[in-house]
């Protein structure tokens, strides 16, 4: 049984540790909000990509973008967090990437020196990118978007990207979605009297869909990071939130044992006071 020292101890130790907790969370809080704040990538611009599939001849139906070559292997993007409170999250993602392996000659990539080490220490083989920053420069965006699509060209049968999809401060939910082949969000009916007849397509439509697909992959890697860095403040804070509930149950018990002995060592004090004062009485009356 712990001494009244002790229980005083733990419950003065975890009166500060609340405080920090408070304030990493209300941290946290704010950095949501300012993150919220900022201009998320356009999705009618996706939309507007999407929509100028329509259009191409049904000759580029042969670009190695839009087909898988199934002699090849996959490569498997994991979206990770540098930042703290997440292990959790990164556990789940990182399992979640190695279930959709089919392969070992599959190439993990991992975005996040926190992903990285969960790899070093099951000695799997993979490529390592810096994570996602804060600002979400389109600059790191365009280095992985490269990454893939020279990797895609030469070596890769398809690309998945694993990451926390969200979808509100208490939901994230891990998501695989492929982004190579391309295959549009809704499948685009080519009718001939759409595209007129002397239309120019220049330089030529193979070209001209081999830059829409590239562009559509840097603004669907944003919209993907975007998701991910909400949901990475947003299981911090509920990671917080569940950490406070926590320590109040346990500062609960810690009050409830404290009290308790407390109470036994006045009771005893009494007893000795009061048998002290009876031989006390019984002394003096002989």
């Amino acid at each position: 049984m712990s001494t009244l020292v002790k229980l005083k101890q733990d419950l003065e130790f975890n009166r500060d540790l609340g405080d920090i907790i408070d304030t990493l969370k209300t941290a946290a809080l704010v950095q949501f909000r300012l993150f919220q704040m900022k201009d998320r990538p356009n999705g009618d611009f996706l939309k507007e990509i999407e929509s100028c599939f329509s259009i191409l001849p049904s000759t580029t139906n042969n670009h190695p973008y839009l087909f898988e070559r199934k002699d090849k292997p996959d490569v498997i993007v994991i979206v990770n967090s540098d930042e703290g409170f997440l292990g959790e999250l990164n556990t789940l993602l990182v399992n979640a990437g190695l279930e959709v392996r089919q392969s070992k000659d599959d190439e993990m990539v991992v975005l996040g020196e926190r992903g990285a080490n969960y790899f070093e220490e099951m000695n799997e083989s993979f490529v390592s990118f810096p994570g996602i920053s804060d600002e979400l420069n389109y600059k790191e965006v365009e280095v992985i978007r490269n990454y893939l699509l020279n990797g895609y060209r030469a070596r890769f049968r398809r690309v998945l990207v694993v990451y926390p999809e969200f979808f509100s401060l208490t939901v994230q939910k891990v998501k695989v979605f492929q982004v190579l082949p391309y295959q549009p969000l809704e499948p685009q009916v080519r009718q001939a009297h759409l595209v007129p007849e002397e239309m120019l397509i220049e330089p030529y439509a193979y070209k001209v869909l081999e830059t829409l697909v590239e562009l559509w992959l840097g603004f669907k890697l944003s919209e993907i990071f975007w998701s991910s860095k909400q949901s990475e403040y947003a299981a911090r804070i509920m990671h917080l939130e569940a950490s406070t509930q926590e320590l109040a149950y346990l500062n609960q018990r810690l009050a409830f044992n404290y009290f308790r002995q407390m109470h036994a060592l006045s009771d005893k004090t009494i007893r000795e006071v009061s048998a002290s004062r009876m031989l006390l009485s019984k002394y003096k009356e002989l």
